[in-house]
């Protein structure tokens, strides 16, 4: 971002001393939320007697000048020892009413928020009391001797949504704009070939669709809609009604609910695998694991699962309980019918349960970055690719998602 502080390193005014800051702006989790990164180099050498300012050098957020008030020694009003820390604003124009929190990482994360302040003209809000100077110095909060907080700065106004998930959404199995329909029919076990039809005119369901919408979502779904000319519908008998619907449903935008999730995770797996609705998998998969009890009965069960599904998150927990449970499992399970390329998520277990240091610890060489992929969690890997927001596929084996992060490091 532009940096539009044009002062020395460490210019004096009085109790002010003007620091030339880094400044980046990082991606926030909330949409709605301006995050920046502001480092303080050789924070210790900075003035830290009692209302001695550290400003920042300014930085732009939505349309006005900001910039952090730093007290290395604390303001008038801390106590003894404890640092302060101020978001200013510099710019002119009609207050404006914000939501702004700081963040501190070291070797715990410290989050400090305000609900909402109003900002006139060179209005500063913050807290006098935010850490004691010696826990900043002592518990890891410095890097080189450089503090970085991370301030966070949204809009507490009323701002309306973009309409277009809700218009989306309004198309879901409309029947007068869609132009093809898919006909579900759950196949049901019968003894009976006259209660087998039954059976399927029972459950048969009728969903409409658009073709340019599920041609542009999964190559699965824009195959399926290749075999059926006009209205003709698509029939599916692999995928019981409600859970297709679901499927369609999250394809034109809608979100699932939790019960229905804990009803049918393990069919929002098959179904969502099948075709190519990537990020519902990978949900269902989350819910399915913190929802199951690996055992020693059904530790196999759910290996293989997880491996002829390519649920990487499932393998993972599954391969911490054999770590965990390693002498019950060696002489009550056997691994005869479990495929050979489990070898390796097994030793990545293991490296996790016996070794302390910090896979996010940063790396200098390529050997040190195949270490650290290797020994990281799913969530981990699954984050740091969707993080590059190139759209690159999340899911598929440990190996495939290191495979695809050292690609595009």
């Amino acid at each position: 971002m532009d940096d539009n502080n044009n002062n020395d390193a460490a210019a004096v005014e009085g109790n002010r001393t003007f620091v030339e800051t880094n400044i980046e702006r990082i991606k926030s989790e909330n949409p709605k939320e301006r995050l920046f990164s502001i480092t303080f180099d050789n924070f210790e050498e900075l003035p830290s007697a009692k209302n001695q300012m550290a400003l920042s050098s300014t930085f732009s957020c939505f349309g006005n000048q900001w910039r952090i008030k730093l007290n290395p020694g604390g303001s008038r009003a801390s106590l003894t020892g404890m640092v302060a820390v101020f978001l200013e604003r510099c710019s002119e124009g009609r207050e404006l009413a914000i939501q702004h929190s700081f963040k501190f990482i070291g070797d715990v994360e410290r989050m400090i928020r305000l609900d909402e302040s109003v900002f006139a003209v060179s209005d500063s809000w913050g807290w006098h009391d935010v850490l004691p100077r010696s826990e900043i110095i002592d518990d890891g909060f410095l890097e080189n001797g450089a503090l970085t907080l991370y301030v966070g700065i949204q809009l507490d106004e009323f701002i309306p949504k973009n309409p277009a998930s809700s218009i989306m959404l309004k198309l879901f199995n409309d029947e007068n704009s869609a132009d093809v329909v898919f006909e579900i029919c759950e196949q049901q076990k019968s003894d009976s070939e006259s209660d087998r039809k039954r059976a399927k005119t029972s459950t048969e369901k009728l969903y409409h669709a658009h073709r340019f919408i599920l041609q542009h979502y999964s190559a699965e779904l824009s195959a399926i809609c290749a075999t059926s000319d006009g209205m003709t519908p698509i029939i599916i008998t692999d995928v019981k009604p409600e859970v297709f619907r679901h499927l369609l449903y999250y394809v034109y935008g809608g979100e699932i609910s939790d019960e229905d999730f804990a009803v049918h995770e393990k069919d929002f797996i098959n179904a969502a695998d099948k075709y190519g609705v990537t990020n519902l998998k990978l949900e269902a998969e989350v819910w399915y694991v913190n929802n199951t009890e690996i055992t020693i009965d059904n530790v196999i069960d759910n290996l293989l699962y997880a491996d002829a599904m390519n649920c990487a998150l499932l393998k993972e927990s599954v391969m911490d309980f054999i770590v965990e449970s390693k002498e019950e499992v060696m002489q009550r399970v056997s691994f005869q019918d479990v495929p050979g390329d489990v070898c390796k998520d097994l030793l990545a277990a293991m490296s996790r349960h016996y070794e302390t240091d910090s896979p996010g610890d940063d790396v200098e060489d390529e050997t040190d970055v195949e270490k650290t992929y290797s020994k990281m969690r799913i969530r981990d890997l699954r984050q740091r690719l969707d993080e590059k927001g190139l759209g690159l596929d999340i899911d598929g084996s440990r190996e495939a998602l290191i495979a695809n992060l050292k690609e595009h490091s």
